[in-house]
């Protein structure tokens, strides 16, 4: 049984993770989504999403999003029937965050999924080579590093050209953890800033330079450059 004094001790310490450091943009580069998408799941009177203040997303709620990511790019797939399946999720798993924590991964897909599908039928079964909504959203969660609780630490974001499919083939080059840089993206080999780096890539440096600068490896550059600026890469 753990102490009372270390269950406060480690409230606290997660305490970050429930901090508003991110805006609706920074959410929507983060989950691939437009900025119209994350703000409708975010601000609205029901919102999918609960917002950890008035000032802005947390860490938690970027989870949540992305993990709402994986079903945003389905098609034939209503805002009101998400929204049935998120506030079906949140009751019966109790939670203010349901989408973010451990208890998801298991008996929590089933629920969102078969309130999402209503009648079990498979939203993609008639579409050749499309993903079902359990694939995208299972894919997603393993993007997802936990605590040995269950607790969601970092997150390995999706973007580019993958967003919306399996990203079995993305890289975990880049994360993204609050207790870190304050929440901004970070090369996963030693922390460095993602905005540092492209900013000198910007400046002229060559991806070796940048590399042998901060002791990474090309690719992890490469991945920073991709991650930041996208098809302009």
């Amino acid at each position: 049984m753990v102490a009372a004094s270390s269950l406060t001790q480690l409230y606290q310490e997660r305490e970050a993770y429930r901090l508003p450091l991110y805006s609706t943009r920074q959410v929507a580069h983060l989950t691939g989504l437009s900025a119209t998408t994350v703000q409708t799941w975010t601000r609205a009177e029901d919102a999918l999403v609960q917002p950890a203040s008035a000032d802005g997303l947390s860490f938690l709620n970027l989870v949540e999003v992305h993990v709402l990511a994986a079903i945003r790019h389905q098609h034939g797939i209503s805002l009101q029937r998400v929204r049935h399946a998120v506030q079906f999720v949140r009751q019966e798993l109790q939670s203010e965050n349901p989408l973010a924590q451990h208890q998801f991964e298991t008996d929590g897909v089933d629920l969102f999924v078969r309130a999402l599908e209503d009648d079990s039928m498979l939203i993609n079964a008639s579409r050749r080579g499309q993903l079902t909504i359990r694939e995208l959203v299972e894919a997603y969660l393993r993007r997802i590093e936990r605590a040995a609780d269950g607790f969601p630490l970092r997150l390995f974001p999706v973007y580019g050209s993958t967003a919306g499919f399996v990203p079995e083939g993305l890289p975990s080059l880049i994360a993204v953890d609050p207790t870190v840089a304050f929440g901004r993206p970070v090369l996963t080999e030693n922390y460095v800033p993602v905005d540092v780096v492209v900013g000198l890539y910007r400046a002229g440096d060559s991806v070796q330079v940048i590399a042998g600068e901060y002791g990474v490896t090309a690719r992890a550059v490469e991945e920073a450059i991709r991650y930041e600026l996208g098809a302009a890469a």
